[in-house]
C-alpha cells in the first residue's frame, strides 16, 4: 500500500514528497485506487508560495485541505522539474479530494497505533544522520542528532523489532520511506530506533483524511 519512492532531487519541498507519498498510501488502503499525484503543483499553486523551501507538513496538509481541496494527479499537471514555476492549474482538472487531517501526538507507541490503525504517517526528523546512513538501524545519539531541530520530513510505513542474538538485546525500529531517490539508503528506505524519539521524529506527526 505504498507508492514507489521518489527522487526530490535538488528542490528541498521534501513536505510535498511526504505528503503526497501519504496521501498515495491511504487512497491505495482505502480505496483500492493507485494514483500518482503532482509534488510540483503543490510547489507551484500553494497560496504561501513555499516552493522549494522548507515548511512543516502539517501546514501542507492545512494548505491542499483549506485552499486547494486535494492534489491534482501527476498526469494532470506538468512533470516535476525541481523547482517552483507559474502555477497553470487547469481549472477543468479536479484534485483528488482531501477532506481534513489530523496531527499525532508526540508520543511513539500513541504513533505505531495510528499507523496500524490508519495507515503511513508524514513527520517532520533532523537528517543529521540521515546524511550518513548507509544501510542497516540507525542509533543516532542525540547529540550526533539533535531532536529539537527538524529539517526534513518523512513518510513512516511501518515498524519492527530486530533481535540481535549475539548482544541478546532487541532493537524495536521504524521503517521509513524517504524521497532522495531508491540509489539512496536501503532502496530509498529507512530504519530508525524506535522509542526515544530520535532524531526528532515524534516531534511533527500527521495523517490526511482522504475522500
Amino acid at each position: 500500500m505504498v507508492s514507489p519512492v521518489k527522487d526530490q532531487g535538488g528542490c528541498k519541498a521534501c513536505w510535498a514528497f511526504s505528503a503526497v507519498a501519504c496521501i498515495e498510501s491511504h487512497l491505495r488502503i482505502y480505496f483500492s485506487n493507485e494514483e500518482v499525484l503532482s509534488e510540483q503543483f503543490l510547489i507551484d499553486c500553494a497560496p504561501d508560495h513555499v516552493g522549494c523551501n522548507s515548511t512543516s507538513v502539517l501546514k501542507t496538509f492545512r494548505t491542499i485541505v483549506n485552499d486547494l481541496g486535494g492534489v491534482l494527479r501527476d498526469s494532470d499537471y506538468n512533470p516535476y522539474d525541481a523547482k517552483e514555476e507559474k502555477c497553470s492549474w487547469d481549472p477543468l482538472k479536479s484534485p483528488i479530494p482531501v477532506v481534513g487531517y489530523r496531527r499525532v501526538k508526540p508520543n511513539e507507541e500513541m504513533m505505531a497505533y495510528f499507523l496500524v490503525k490508519g495507515g503511513p504517517l508524514s513527520a517532520a526528523i533532523n537528517s543529521a544522520s540521515m546524511e550518513r546512513y548507509n544501510g542497516g538501524i540507525d542509533e543516532p545519539t542525540d547529540e550526533s542528532c539533535s531532536p529539537r531541530h527538524t529539517n526534513h520530513a518523512v513518510l513512516i510505513v511501518g515498524f519492527s523489532y530486530y533481535k540481535d542474538l549475539e548482544k541478546k538485546t532487541v532493537i524495536p525500529y521504524w521503517i521509513i520511506k524517504n524521497s532522495w531517490g531508491k540509489s539512496w539508503g536501503d532502496n530509498g528506505y529507512y530504519y530508525l530506533v524506535r522509542g526515544r524519539n530520535a532524531c526528532g521524529i515524534a516531534t511533527d506527526v500527521s495523517y490526511p483524511y482522504v475522500w
